[in-house]
């Protein structure tokens, strides 16, 4: 009589043993799937706070985007660290009070982005293509820049734009 409890006992432990191990299998799974979806809502999302015209010397205009503005030394810090994508038509533009030799890095960055520099009179001195994420590698002007617009790798090359084009752009309310 002792033995059978014995071993009843044991199948009640190995069966309870067994549905812990699968929950802990189930939440392990779910879990990964959870913090993706948190940290996508945590991310920073667009908002479009202007617009931005490319043009050619000529004035001939090439294209028009969306711009968010980034205009203070926290926004500026922050620009495009964590964010997971960008629209093809969506930038943000680093707008500082004075020219300057401007240098940017991608640490912190998840995006590959090409960095358009662009001088007080609205022309593109100099465009870094295809930045590496995560890099802490110098992107600098060539010349001082008062603008530095970011857009996502190889933007340029599909739509044309390369250093003397300029550009224009208009904050919205």
């Amino acid at each position: 009589m002792e033995k059978q409890k014995s071993v009843h006992s044991k199948k009640k432990w190995i069966i309870l043993s067994a549905a812990l191990i699968i929950l802990i299998i189930i939440i392990a799974i779910a879990m990964p799937k959870k913090i993706d979806q948190d940290t996508a809502s945590a991310a920073p999302q667009f908002k479009k706070e202007g617009e931005l015209f490319f043009l050619r010397k000529d004035d001939q205009p090439i294209i028009g985007i969306d711009i968010e503005i980034a205009d203070n030394d926290s926004r500026r810090e922050v620009g495009m660290m964590g964010r997971p994508a960008m629209e093809e038509m969506q930038g943000m533009l680093f707008v500082f009070n004075e020219e300057w030799y401007a240098s940017f890095w991608m640490k912190n960055c998840v995006l590959s982005l090409d960095m358009i520099f662009i001088n007080k009179t609205g022309s593109i001195v100099t465009i870094h293509k295809n930045t590496t994420p995560f890099s802490e590698q110098s992107y600098t002007a060539t010349a001082p820049t008062l603008l530095v617009l970011e857009v996502n790798a190889g933007f340029t090359d599909r739509h044309n734009v390369s250093a003397g084009d300029r550009i224009t752009w208009k904050r919205i309310k």
